[in-house]
C-alpha cells in the first residue's frame, strides 16, 4: 500500500507531524518528532498490537510511530527524566465512511488509545519484572520513572466526501450537561480542505492509489 510506504517514510512523517498535522494535545511535549529517533522495529511491533485492539473489520488504518531517545538505554526499565521516555505517535487514516461510523469514531479511538496505554504499562511492567524491579504507583512519581510511552495522536480524514462526523468524545454524550470528562479530541485534520503543500499532496496521492474512486 502506498499509504503504508508513506507513513513509514521517517522524513515524511516527521515533517507531517511537526508541520501541518501536528498533534494538538495541550499537554504534548514541546519537542518535535525526531526522524532519526524513529525505531522501525518498535513501531511495527506496537502497530501490530494496536491494530489487534479493535475488530479487524473497522474501516480505519492505524499506525504507531515509536520515537526512542538514543540517550535512553532501550533495554532499561526506567528513566530519571520524563523527557527520556519513549513516545508513541498514533496516526489514523480515515477513508470515506458513512454514518454511523463517522459519528462513533471518537469513542472507538478513545477506547483503542486507552487500550494502547494499558498495553504499554503492562509491557513496561513485565520488562521491569525481568530486572527484579518493583513497580509502584504514585500521584507525583519521582525518579526512577517507569519507561512506558507517552502517547500522542492525529486523525487524518482523506475521504473525498465532506466529513460529516464528530471530532470529540463529548459530542457522543447523551446528556451533555452531565459530561465532566476529557473532551478527547481526536485531533482531526480534514486533509483535502487544508491549504495544499507537497506533504499533503503526497498523502492525498497515496490515498488515491490505495482507495481508487469507483467509476
Amino acid at each position: 500500500m502506498k499509504l503504508n510506504e508513506l507513513i513509514k517514510d521517517k522524513d515524511f512523517i516527521a515533517k507531517l507531524l511537526n508541520g501541518p498535522c501536528i498533534p494538538k494535545d495541550k499537554t504534548r511535549s514541546i519537542a518535535p518528532l525526531n526522524p532519526e529517533w524513529i525505531d522501525d522495529k518498535v513501531s511495527d511491533t506496537v502497530t501490530e498490537s494496536f491494530r489487534r485492539l479493535i475488530p479487524q473489520d473497522m474501516p480505519y488504518l492505524s499506525y504507531v510511530i515509536a520515537e526512542c531517545n538514543p540517550d535512553t538505554i532501550q533495554e532499561g526499565a526506567c528513566v530519571n527524566d520524563e523527557g527520556k521516555r519513549i513516545r508513541y505517535f498514533v496516526v489514523t487514516i480515515i477513508p470515506d465512511s458513512e454514518f454511523p461510523y463517522n459519528f462513533s469514531f471518537p469513542l472507538i479511538h478513545y477506547m483503542q488509545t486507552i487500550g494502547l496505554a494499558c498495553w504499554e504499562i503492562i509491557r513496561a511492567t513485565l520488562y521491569a519484572c525481568t530486572k527484579d524491579m518493583r513497580v509502584l504507583l504514585a500521584n507525583d512519581p519521582k525518579p526512577p520513572i517507569l519507561n512506558n510511552a507517552v502517547i500522542e495522536w492525529v486523525s487524518l480524514y482523506l475521504g473525498r466526501k465532506p466529513y460529516e462526523g464528530i471530532s470529540e468524545l463529548s459530542q457522543q454524550w447523551l446528556n451533555t450537561n452531565e459530561y465532566d470528562g476529557n473532551n478527547m479530541d481526536i485531533h482531526l485534520y480534514k486533509v483535502r480542505e487544508m491549504e495544499r503543500d507537497a506533504l499533503l499532496q503526497r498523502l492525498i496521492d497515496a490515498y488515491e492509489v490505495d482507495f481508487p474512486e469507483d467509476k
